[in-house]
């Protein structure tokens, strides 16, 4: 930054006087940075309103083309403190009678008392083995370390030289100045190649050792190899089954369906649609599969939820008032404004930065313009005036979902669409809610009419989104375009600047000189006078 002292000789106030000089091009300066400004939040805008027409897209439309989608299944149980269900859309309408025999459990092992040889006897976490009765002296005087050598998954009935032991071996080594907890983190480490681990703990008020199969089931069971561990250690921490430690096997979960037993070594069995926890043994259960309406009917109800959401907003956006005239404040402008006034005036910049937008009113119209479709499926009525039943086209009228009328809501919600008789909407709610009743005797024309609505706004929304020279792909705005304005900005105001800068310097020129001859001026001024005064 150049430093500049100026006014010595003239007096003058020579900044201000430059400041007012060059404030033309100051301010182009200034209107530069508020479009480089404003152009920047317009783009955050388009971005986040991008995002969400993408995810209508992506999401409720893209599902709403599917058959799939319309299949819903409900499954109510006579018990539910003892199963719940969770019904998949392939399940058949149908009543099952079941019972929970047995809940899935963990192999577990209660370790026998662990006993101190110094003290009152009690082990804590921090105590060593080496301190713990059994673990024998000459370990202690060879600091050896004493291997536990551990086998997982179900004992076979038979083990011998012709029927191998097929379970994996995990040893783990301690040494005997380490303590029950580093004991207890080593038996936490542990992890077979399928995943099999162990949890354990040691609760010192009890004064025992607790392990666990991380998992439940018959299959994920845990045994101590006595004969290739060193007793030094299983002993000390009382995990000799032979010597007082309890162990019980893991079980697997058994229920019975319709007569027939299945097996689990969760609580979970996943069986023809269904997906059955069991929580407590339980019978005479019984197991009520049916369609479930109200799933279609809330499927319908959201996808007109998020799409009054998207239009709502594009009508808001479009039909606000235009900030053109409001500029970027500056910090000089800030400073004569109170904080009300600076939140007003940004407010409005915000608000209008998409007012007037054409692609906005492109997006807005042909996606209204496709809720007012009509299809022709068949669907048939009675002609009042003639008694005969005619063909009609399905449209949203058909299941009594409509727009407000013009007395009903303000303009930016006349193009928000209701289902009449919801229970949620103020506007309908006590009106005749014909939707649920076509849900239950006609399913597929409602299918059929919302997979064609969705089809063909996903198809229009897919064309809108296309990639262009001037746009990226699931895009509808010219992002490619914006970001080259984005350079021509920088461009601009660098231009700007230096303009600035070049005035600036030539004004602080011509200043420089005319103090400098005003000081030569003084000087012969003051020469002359004390000639004068001396003669």
């Amino acid at each position: 930054m150049t430093m500049r002292i100026t006014g010595l000789a003239s007096g003058l106030d020579t900044e201000s006087i430059i400041t007012e000089l060059t404030k033309v091009q100051s301010n182009k300066v200034e209107k530069v940075k508020s479009d480089q400004k404003k152009h920047d939040m317009k783009m955050d805008k388009w971005k986040e309103l991008n995002k969400k027409v993408v995810d209508f897209y992506n999401k409720t439309l893209s599902n709403l083309r599917f058959d799939s989608s319309y299949i819903k299944k409900t499954t109510e149980v006579s018990n539910s403190d003892a199963v719940s269900v969770v019904t998949n859309g392939t399940a058949m309408n149908s009543v099952q009678k079941m019972s929970v025999d047995k809940l899935a459990s963990s192999a577990y092992m209660t370790g026998s008392k662990v006993t101190s040889k110094i003290g009152d006897g009690k082990a804590a976490q921090g105590t060593t083995l080496e301190n713990l009765v059994g673990y024998g002296a000459s370990a202690v005087e060879d600091n050896v370390k004493n291997k536990i050598t551990l086998k997982f998954g179900p004992k076979p009935e038979v083990i011998d030289d012709d029927h191998p032991d097929p379970r994996e071996s995990i040893t783990i080594e301690i040494k005997g100045t380490e303590t029950i907890s580093d004991a207890i983190s080593r038996l936490k480490d542990v992890k077979t190649k399928d995943g099999h681990g162990l949890n354990a703990s040691y609760d010192a008020t009890q004064g025992r050792v607790y392990i666990a199969s991380n998992e439940s089931g018959a299959d994920a069971g845990f045994e101590i190899d006595l004969a290739a561990s060193d007793m030094n250690v299983v002993n000390a921490l009382g995990l000799d089954a032979s010597n007082g430690a309890n162990y019980i096997a893991g079980e697997d979960a058994k229920i019975t369906l319709n007569g027939v037993e299945y097996t689990s070594n969760s609580n979970t069995f996943d069986i023809n649609g269904l997906s059955i926890t069991a929580k407590q043994q339980a019978s005479d259960i019984s197991l009520t599969t049916k369609d479930d309406t109200s799933g279609i009917y809330d499927m319908v109800k959201n996808f007109l939820k998020e799409y009054n959401d998207l239009v709502g907003e594009m009508h808001t956006l479009y039909n606000a008032d235009d900030a053109k005239d409001y500029n970027i404040l500056t910090k000089e402008q800030k400073d004569e404004m109170t904080d009300d006034e600076i939140e007003d005036w940004n407010k409005k910049i915000d608000e209008g930065l998409l007012s007037r937008d054409k692609t906005i009113f492109k997006v807005l119209n042909e996606m209204k313009k496709i809720m007012m479709n009509s299809y022709d499926f068949g669907e048939k009525e009675i002609n009042k005036e003639t008694g005969e039943e005619v063909e009609v086209k399905t449209s949203f009228w058909s299941f009594h979902i409509a727009t407000a009328g013009y007395f009903e809501a303000e303009e930016a919600d006349r193009i928000k669409w209701h289902i009449y008789g919801d229970e949620d909407d103020e506007l309908s709610s006590s009106k005749e809610d014909k939707l649920k009743a076509k849900i239950e005797k006609d399913p597929d024309l409602v299918r059929q009419f919302f997979k064609s609505i969705s089809t063909e706004m996903y198809g229009k929304l897919g064309d809108l989104m296309k990639s262009t020279e001037f746009s990226s792909a699931y895009t509808l705005y010219e992002d490619k375009q914006m970001k080259t304005q984005v350079d021509k900005y920088k461009k601009q105001l660098k231009t700007e600047q230096d303009k600035l800068g070049q005035m600036e310097d030539k004004y602080y020129d011509k200043f420089a000189q005319m103090e400098k001859a005003m000081t030569k001026l003084n000087e012969q001024t003051n020469s002359l006078a004390g000639m004068l005064g001396t003669g």
